[in-house]
């Protein structure tokens, strides 16, 4: 693992317990790692918070969301893709935290340019749905938030489960009808 990996992964295990308000002197303790090296690859906390998320939000995509072809069925393909990153969330809670909590805190408002080009992905599929005539013709930006408070919500009801996977087998097809028949035409 590089030292950029070491630090990402340590940052977002100490901002997940602590806060964005820990230290960088906590953050290099917990490590181990010299000031210097933490500086050299972030030139500040803010920067090192926001390329944590963006790097998380294009794992994601990376991981979860393909192209859609104009032959394949929008709703079967929607309800693979946002199972993919439910799952994805649940497999990676910390990581999933961390984006929560960043979403949530006046980072998401602050650095709004900056982390805009992480909606790229997701607005371009809504947009091939909404010109394919299969969901409605809103807001981009607002049926964006809309699909990510579901995956989000989604996730934080299967993770307070006993068996978070188990019950994502049992119940993410009634969490999608509940979704598809909200956004779809």
């Amino acid at each position: 693992m590089s030292k950029k990996d070491i630090i990402i992964n340590g940052a977002i295990d100490l901002f997940v317990n602590k806060g964005f308000s820990a230290s960088t002197n906590e953050l290099i303790n917990k490590i181990g790692i010299a000031k210097g090296t933490l500086y050299h690859y972030f030139k500040s906390k803010d920067q090192l918070i926001v390329e944590i998320y963006k790097t998380l939000m294009f794992e994601i995509e990376t991981e979860c969301v393909s192209e859609m072809s104009e032959e394949e069925d929008p709703h079967a393909y929607t309800k693979d893709v946002f199972a993919k990153i439910v799952k994805w969330f649940i497999k990676n809670p910390n990581k999933f935290h961390y984006i929560n909590s960043f979403e949530a805190s006046p980072y998401i408002k602050i650095h709004s340019l900056s982390v805009r080009d992480t909606l790229s992905g997701p607005q371009k599929n809504i947009m091939q749905k909404v010109n394919m005539g299969v969901m409605k013709n809103y807001n981009t930006d607002l049926i964006t938030f809309f699909d990510f408070a579901f995956t989000r919500s989604t996730a934080n009801y299967f993770l307070s489960q006993v068996n978070p996977l188990a019950q994502f087998k049992v119940e993410f097809n009634e969490a999608f009808d509940l979704y598809w028949k909200g956004a779809s035409r």
